[in-house]
């Protein structure tokens, strides 16, 4: 009786740890499919915007515990007001956004420095759309100062310095794109260089060197 006890107790944690394998894995695929349907609109195809939105608003629906799916939610919707027509949308989507992210941030834990999402921890890049969104909309939405202020969280955490080359130099290229709206030279320069230093060959390397013999 305790045999077969034990057989049932361990059938059921294997299928368990199966389910979760396969939810883990289809919320990764999920989650690349509309991440690659958000740089669409990112981009400038504004027909594509309200698919990602829906995309993102189902991922963080069905994952409620992951706070990148809905930071990606929330920028959405920022993109959305970039594309609305009516004043009040243009306004009111934007605002909705910036505190789905706002949310989102709220979320993070130190577990989410460890769990990643197609090989990036969650929390660097949960807080890099942050940064990136927070900097992009209009000042008029006084978000600028809280970019900052994610973005010195980001650098100070511990899974930055363990993230990827090529995702550091994105991240500085952020620091880098708020140094310029600030008018700081010596700090856009040494974000630029950092690029350079720490992934000489990759996608940022190009623009930055270039931005660097535009200052010179």
């Amino acid at each position: 009786m305790k045999i077969k006890l034990f057989m049932i107790i361990g059938l059921f944690a294997i299928g368990l740890f199966s389910n979760a394998v396969v939810a883990g894995k289809t919320s990764e695929r999920l989650f690349i499919n509309a991440q690659a349907v958000f740089e669409r609109s990112l981009a400038g195809d504004d027909s594509v915007t309200g698919v990602a939105l829906n995309q993102f608003r189902i991922l963080s629906m069905t994952y409620r515990d992951n706070p990148l799916f809905l930071a990606y939610q929330g920028a959405c919707y920022t993109l959305m007001g970039r594309d609305a027509f009516w004043p009040w949308n243009k306004t009111g989507y934007p605002k909705k956004g910036l505190d789905i992210i706002g949310k989102a941030l709220l979320m993070l834990k130190p577990v989410h420095d460890f769990e990643k999402m197609r090989g990036v921890p969650i929390s660097v890049e949960t807080r890099l759309v942050a940064v990136s969104t927070f900097s992009g909309v209009p000042k008029s939405f006084k978000h600028f100062e809280k970019a900052k202020v994610v973005l010195k969280d980001l650098f100070q955490s511990s899974a930055f310095n363990h993230s990827s080359k090529p995702l550091q130099a994105r991240i500085y290229w952020q620091a880098a794109k708020i140094a310029l709206k600030e008018n700081q030279r010596d700090e856009e320069i040494k974000y630029l260089r950092k690029i350079l230093e720490i992934d000489p060959k990759g996608e940022f390397a190009k623009m930055a060197s270039q931005r660097l013999r535009e200052l010179k």
